[in-house]
């Protein structure tokens, strides 16, 4: 059997459906990075078979916005209307290719069945990661513990002042919630403070009644916030600055299952 033959086609999109493509793989073993846009984008990276990258709709260059940063090597492109990450183009070509997708905006793919590739050191490469600098928040009460979060590039930033220590985080496997790669906690609206929320949009679909936020500048998701309970606002907690994850229980919600009716990838 010759290589081409064994090559199997796949499609995604980001969320809105504004940019769709194909592509063709051997194998799906998606490769997670800890370098700092990585970690808070949750990517799972794959590399199409050589010349296979093929868009349906949209535009690579005008219909998702690209974020470059460090030497510039990598433009890490995103929806705007959505902020889905759909994708890294490199500036010289790499194993063949100078594409890589992110596996999270594919569609009809049982990510809980593939391999996962090895954890890429990113975070090696280059000067560290940098946050922004935290935003203020005042007095801290006794027993509180102040968490700071941002995007990638720290045009949204914000405090979150939890009255205990936060010890889990919950992962959807909701149509959108899977491709931002959110691990979400949920404080009381009163105890976070943002910083540059002009620099957010927020994108909402179905029923509208949550506004899913993230920055426009680098496509991080950021929060959620619900037209009808403002008394509380989720946070990714993958935009936590100096946490580890790790220590973090994650509670599973099947909100692929749960929620009705299903997603459907627009026209």
């Amino acid at each position: 059997m010759s290589d081409s033959a064994s090559l199997v086609e796949y499609r995604g999109n980001c969320h809105c459906g504004a940019f769709q493509f194909t592509f063709k793989s051997a194998e799906l073993k998606p490769t997670p990075c800890d370098c700092g846009i990585c970690s808070k984008n949750a990517y799972l990276w794959v590399r199409p078979a050589p010349n296979s990258f093929t868009v349906v709709k949209g535009d690579e260059n005008t219909t998702l916005a690209s974020y470059e940063f460090g030497n510039k090597e990598l433009g890490h492109k995103f929806c705007p209307t959505c902020g889905t990450s759909v994708m890294g183009r490199f500036r010289q070509e790499t194993r063949g290719t100078t594409v890589v997708l992110n596996a999270r905006a594919l569609r009809d793919v049982d990510f809980a069945s593939l391999p996962q590739g090895e954890n890429y050191k990113g975070s090696a490469i280059g000067p560290p990661y940098q946050p922004p600098e935290p935003v203020a928040t005042g007095p801290v009460p006794k027993g509180s513990t102040v968490y700071n979060g941002s995007c990638h590039c720290g045009a949204v930033a914000y405090a979150l002042l939890s009255p205990a220590k936060l010890t889990s985080a919950l992962e959807c496997n909701c149509s959108i919630c899977w491709r931002d790669g959110a691990l979400w906690t949920y404080p009381a609206t009163a105890n976070v403070t943002f910083r540059g929320l002009e620099s957010a949009t927020e994108y909402a679909f179905a029923a509208k009644n949550t506004q899913h936020g993230f920055c426009k500048r680098c496509g991080v998701a950021i929060y959620e916030q619900w037209l009808d309970d403002a008394k509380q606002t989720a946070l990714n907690i993958r935009t936590f600055n100096n946490v580890d994850l790790s220590s973090m229980e994650i509670e599973k919600e099947d909100g692929w299952g749960e929620l009705q009716p299903q997603y459907e990838v627009p026209a």
